[in-house]
């Protein structure tokens, strides 16, 4: 199987396939919930894709330092004017500075690509303070064993619906057609269907403690920076 991405719809789309305009429109919806009094009490947070920046919104109105990264100019031209703004690939990101809290949001653990996801978690490492938290926003792996096409609901005025799933050597590859008001986005993507003992021993491999699992909603694990 391939690692498509792609996108189509009114306005830009991103190199993986994300479209600006779409997420322009998407309001927070609660994605932080959980982990958020944790966010409050590190006080300055990293994002590592921030995007449009709906999270960094959130983040700054509960008062916290933002800094967020992407490698979408188009993208970072739509973040508040309260947010650092970082104009480069996560990959290749060193700041030469430590962050209390790192964010890594989108379910992007569960990029395809085995060396891209250790990319990701090595660049959280460089910037994590010594006794910060790394937060890692991941999908479910029972939702991903499950999903067939069909709608997936709505939120914030946009149903959702996916097409074309296909499951294969531990892969799930589907595309998302979102539809708000008159305006219809696709956006075709490949994840991983990773465990959380997977999860786990990828961020341990790069020097982060034990984990602690955040999955009454949208799922979060956490890691402390340095070996257990």
């Amino acid at each position: 199987m391939q690692h498509p991405f792609a996108g189509s719809g009114p306005g830009v789309q991103t190199r993986d396939g994300c479209s600006v305009e779409l997420y322009k429109r998407f309001a927070y919806m609660g994605e932080l919930a959980e982990i958020e009094d944790e966010l409050r009490a590190h006080g300055d947070v990293l994002e590592l894709g921030c995007g449009t920046g709906r999270l960094c919104r959130h983040l700054l109105a509960l008062g916290l330092r933002v800094t967020g990264v992407d490698e979408s100019a188009d993208m970072l031209a739509c973040m508040p004017a309260g947010a650092q703004r970082v104009h480069s690939a996560i990959e290749q990101l060193d700041l030469a500075r430590q962050w209390p809290a790192v964010l890594l949001p989108s379910h992007m653990i569960n990029h395809p690509d085995a060396a891209t996801r250790t990319a990701f978690v090595r660049t959280a490492r460089r910037h994590v303070a010594p006794g910060g938290s790394f937060y890692v926003s991941c999908y479910p792996q029972r939702w991903l064993e499950r999903v067939e096409n069909g709608s997936l609901g709505a939120g914030d005025g946009v149903s959702m619906f996916a097409e074309n799933v296909v499951r294969q050597d531990g892969l799930v590859s589907m595309t998302i057609r979102y539809r708000l008001q008159d305006d219809e986005w696709t956006h075709s993507a490949t994840a991983a269907l990773l465990s959380k003992a997977q999860i786990e021993a990828l961020l341990q491999a790069q020097g982060f403690a034990q984990a602690r699992w955040f999955e009454r909603g949208p799922v979060w694990v956490a890691v402390k920076a340095g070996h257990a």
